[in-house]
């Protein structure tokens, strides 16, 4: 029982780093998202091009987009942190 267990804790180990970097990797998408936003839709010519529907709703798609990610980051970051912490939990006990 002691070689399965810490054969579970390393995977919930590595698994809890996975969704952190995942975590780490939606706040890079965000900051991305944030930038081509403000380049390109709250420019002069971003707004001109939104008010005369010439960029197909590229722009508001970009918003929902980012705001989805904003919303799933503390989620991501739960999960790995307790996948994570159960993991060593279970090492330590093993």
């Amino acid at each position: 029982m002691g070689r399965l267990s810490k054969v579970a804790s390393i995977v919930l180990i590595m698994l809890g780093g996975i969704a952190l970097v995942a975590w780490g990797g939606a706040g890079y998408a965000v900051s991305l998202y944030d930038e081509g936003i403000e380049d390109n839709c709250d420019s002069t010519v971003g707004t001109i091009a939104q008010i005369t529907e010439w960029d197909d709703g590229q722009c508001d798609d970009a918003r929902e987009t980012k705001e989805a990610l904003e919303n799933a980051r503390p989620i991501i970051l739960a999960i790995g942190s307790l996948l994570v912490g159960l993991g060593l939990v279970v090492y330590i006990r093993s």
